[in-house]
C-alpha cells in the first residue's frame, strides 16, 4: 500500500500524553483498498502494536477512506492490566478475574494481595493459583482464595447386634430354585443377650470463611432408643446397649428392637385350652377336634391338624396333614356358609401342609401341599402348588381351588366323575366378595318378588287389608328396594376394582379328568373328557389346552 499511497494521506501516532493512538486521513486520489488487517500492519510496521483498538473507531476510519474524507480519530488507547476479585454472598470463595494490558503495564502480585486485603479476604488465600494467573496473564472468575465449610455431626445410628435377623422367605437351592417347602430357621434370642448398639451423635467440625469468620457446625440428632420395646431394654451398666429380656424372636423396629415371644407346646387339647398368643407358637404334636390357635408370628404344628381352627399373621406349616369335616353338601360352587367347614386355616402369609381333606384354607401368598387336597375350598392371593415337582400322586379332587396366578397339580378331578373347580386370573378374595353380593342380591330379588305376590292379593282382597297392612308391604318393598340398590353399587365397585392378572396358568403334570371346570377369569372350560398332562391357558380370550408352558418361577 505504501508504494501507491502518498506518504501523508494516512498517519499513526500517539497523543502528546502517549496514551490515545490517533488515526489521520487526507484526501488523496490514490486509494488502494483498505481492510483492518492492513490497518494493523501499518500499526506493527510503525513499531505501535498491543494497544486497545476501538471497533467502532476503526470501523469510522474505514467509511471515511473509502468516501475519501479527510478526518482525525481516536482509534485505540493504552490501558494498563486489570484486576478484579468478588467474594460471594456466602463468603466462602474469592474469585479472580485478570484482565491483561494493552500496551501498559500488567497487574502485579501487589496489586492482588491489595485487593483481597480491601475485600477483608484473609483465610484460604491459593497462592499457587495467583502465581499461575500472573503468568499466564489472564483469568477469568478463578477461585484464589476458599473458605472451609463446617462438617455437621453424625446423627445417632443404630447398629443390629443380630445378624441372623432377616425375612423369612423361600430357600434358594444349589440350582437357583426357590424351595417354597423351606422357609428357613426361625431366628430366637435368649435374655440378656445384646440386640442393638446405639451409636451417640457427633458435634461436628468446625469452619471457616474466607473472611476468617468461625463458622459453628450443625450437631448431629440425638435419638434414644424407641420407649417401650417389648422383650427388651437398656443394659444397666451400659445405656447404648438394648438386651433382650425374653427368650424369643427378635425383629427389628424404628430405633430399636423388639423381642416376640414363642411358645413351645408338646399338642394342643383341652389340657392346654384354646391358644390365642402374641408371638410364634411351636407345637410338637397335633392339634385336636374343636380348638382354636390365634398368632400374630407362625404357626408350627408338627403332627396333624384335625377339625380345628387356626390364625396366624405369618406363615402356618403343618408338617402332617388336615382332616376336617364339612356338613355343606350342595354344590361345591356355592358360597360356604359360616360353619359349612369346622377345619379352618387362614394366614396372612403362606400355607404349606403334607395333605387337606374337607378344610377351608385362606393364604396371603401361596397355598403348598406335598400329596393332595380333596374337597376343600382352597384361596390363595398368589399360587396354589399341590405336590412335589415331578410327583405322581398329587391331586386336586373336588371343592374349588382358587388362586391369582398359579395352580398346579398332578391330576385333577377324578375317574368317577366329581366336580372339580379350578379358578385363576381374579383376585380370590375380590371374587368371593361377588359370590356373597350375587347370593345377597338373589335373596333380596326374592324377597320383593314375595312382597310384591302379597300385594297384589291384598289389593285383589280389600278386606285382608287391615291394620294397615299394604302400606306396611310398601314400605317393606321400599325398603329392599334401597338394600338391593346398595348391594349392586357394591358388586359394581368390586367388580371396577377388580384387575384381571395376565399369564396365569392351571398347569396338569399327569392327567385331568372329566368334570373338571377351569376358570381364567370370566372363561369358562368344562372338561367333558379325560385328558392327559397339559397347561391351562388364556389366548386371545378362550382357555387353551395345550403342552407350552409360560415361566413360572
Amino acid at each position: 500500500m505504501n508504494d501507491t499511497l502518498p506518504p501523508d494521506a494516512l498517519t499513526f501516532k500517539l497523543s502528546d500524553d502517549g496514551n490515545k493512538l490517533l488515526a489521520m486521513f487526507e484526501v488523496s486520489e490514490s486509494r488502494p483498498p483498505l481492510d483492518l488487517s492492513t490497518i494493523k500492519q501499518i500499526l506493527e510496521e510503525q513499531n505501535l502494536p498491543n494497544l486497545f483498538l476501538s471497533d467502532s473507531a476503526l470501523t469510522d476510519l474505514l467509511q471515511k477512506y473509502k468516501l475519501n474524507e479527510s478526518c482525525v480519530l481516536e482509534i485505540g488507547e493504552r490501558r494498563n492490566g486489570i484486576c478484579k476479585i468478588t467474594v460471594d454472598s456466602a463468603k466462602m470463595s474469592a474469585k479472580l478475574t485478570l484482565t491483561p494490558p494493552y500496551g501498559g503495564t500488567p497487574v502485579t502480585l501487589a496489586q492482588i494481595q491489595q485487593e483481597l486485603k480491601e475485600r477483608g479476604v484473609v483465610y484460604g488465600i491459593l497462592d499457587d493459583k495467583i502465581k499461575k494467573a500472573l503468568k499466564d496473564g489472564y483469568a477469568t472468575e478463578l477461585v484464589i482464595a476458599q473458605g472451609l465449610a463446617a462438617v455437621a455431626g453424625t446423627d445417632t445410628q443404630f447398629q443390629s447386634l443380630i445378624p441372623e435377623i432377616r425375612e423369612r422367605k423361600p430357600q434358594i437351592d444349589k440350582k437357583g430354585f426357590a424351595n417354597y417347602r423351606d422357609l428357613g430357621q426361625l431366628n430366637v434370642v435368649r435374655q440378656g443377650e445384646p440386640l442393638m448398639r446405639r451409636i451417640p451423635p457427633t458435634e461436628g467440625t468446625r469452619g471457616q470463611d474466607v473472611t476468617g469468620q468461625i463458622l459453628s457446625p450443625q450437631p448431629g440428632k440425638d435419638t434414644p432408643f424407641t420407649a417401650g420395646l417389648q422383650g427388651a431394654e437398656v443394659d444397666q451398666n451400659d445405656n447404648s446397649l438394648l438386651v433382650a429380656t425374653i427368650t424369643g424372636q427378635p425383629k427389628l423396629v424404628i430405633n430399636g428392637v423388639i423381642v416376640e415371644p414363642t411358645i413351645n407346646l408338646p399338642l394342643v387339647d383341652l389340657s392346654t385350652g384354646n391358644m390365642n398368643f402374641e408371638g410364634t407358637i411351636n407345637i410338637k404334636g397335633d392339634v385336636r377336634e374343636g380348638m382354636k390357635i390365634y398368632a400374630t408370628g407362625d404357626v408350627f404344628v408338627g403332627g396333624t391338624v384335625e377339625a380345628a381352627e387356626i390364625e396366624a399373621g405369618g406363615n402356618i406349616v403343618i408338617k402332617g396333614g388336615v382332616i376336617g369335616r364339612t356338613e355343606h353338601k350342595d354344590d361345591p360352587d356355592d358360597v360356604p356358609h359360616a360353619h359349612a367347614f369346622e377345619a379352618k386355616i387362614i394366614s396372612k402369609g403362606s400355607i404349606s401342609a403334607r395333605f387337606v381333606v374337607n378344610a377351608e384354607m385362606e393364604a396371603g401368598t401361596d397355598i403348598l401341599i406335598e400329596e393332595f387336597s380333596m374337597h376343600n375350598h382352597l384361596t390363595a392371593l398368589n399360587r396354589i402348588l399341590v405336590g412335589k415337582s415331578g410327583g405322581k400322586k398329587s391331586h386336586i379332587i373336588g371343592g374349588i381351588t382358587s388362586a391369582s396366578m398359579l395352580v398346579k397339580a398332578a391330576i385333577i378331578g377324578s375317574n368317577s366323575g366329581s366336580t372339580t373347580k379350578i379358578k385363576v386370573g381374579f383376585n380370590p378374595y375380590m371374587q368371593r366378595q361377588l359370590e356373597r353380593l350375587k347370593l345377597g342380591i338373589e335373596e333380596n330379588e326374592k324377597e320383593i318378588e314375595d312382597i310384591q305376590k302379597i300385594g297384589i292379593f291384598v289389593m285383589g282382597n280389600p278386606e285382608k287389608n287391615k291394620n294397615g297392612l299394604l302400606n306396611k308391604l310398601l314400605r317393606t318393598r321400599e325398603k329392599l328396594e334401597a338394600d338391593g340398590a346398595k348391594l349392586h353399587e357394591k358388586r359394581v365397585q368390586i367388580l371396577s376394582e377388580m384387575p384381571i392378572v395376565d399369564q396365569v396358568q392351571v398347569i396338569v403334570e399327569e392327567a385331568v379328568y372329566c368334570g373338571a371346570e377351569i376358570h381364567i377369569g370370566h372363561v369358562v372350560w368344562k372338561n367333558d373328557i379325560d385328558r392327559g398332562k397339559g397347561v391351562f391357558q388364556l389366548v386371545n380370550g378362550v382357555i387353551d389346552f395345550g403342552n407350552i408352558m409360560l415361566n413360572v418361577s
